[in-house]
């Protein structure tokens, strides 16, 4: 995994295209919208119905797979249904996985990712509704 081009910017070429899966799985307190319910002012497949006006949550969230360019396409949130985040814990990033997709945990895609999480952060935290687990080095 590479770092993004200035940490809040998409490298060149990299969109989100037809993935919402981030407007989905995090909670937006502002909203009082839960984790793992979609957004309101979601357009599934298109984005963000209120993107200018979004609250600070949103507007401060990065999914690893958009900012990093060394994440390859098959990674993408939508394809394996699972996103990774930073995580307010220092050296820990956080792996919001789909509870409508159980069969993603085990996947080879998600193992995959799990493991080049765990070489550049010390933890993992894996969340899938209700259900969570820390990994470790």
């Amino acid at each position: 995994m590479s770092d993004a081009s200035d940490g809040t910017t998409p490298p060149a070429g990299r969109t989100c295209g037809d993935c919402t899966l981030c407007c989905k799985l995090m909670g937006v307190p502002e909203l009082k919208k839960p984790a793992a319910r979609w957004c309101a002012s979601c357009d599934r497949g298109t984005g963000c119905t209120v993107y200018a006006e979004r609250p600070p949550s949103c507007r401060n969230f990065e999914c690893f797979w958009l900012m990093d360019a060394g994440f390859p396409d098959d990674l993408r949130p939508d394809r394996i249904h699972a996103l990774a985040a930073f995580n307010d814990t220092p050296d820990s990033a956080v792996l919001h996985v789909d509870p409508a997709h159980p069969g993603a945990m085990g996947s080879a895609p998600v193992d995959a990712l799990i493991r080049a999480l765990l070489k550049v952060y010390s933890r993992v935290f894996v969340l899938c509704g209700k259900e969570s687990a820390m990994l470790t080095r």
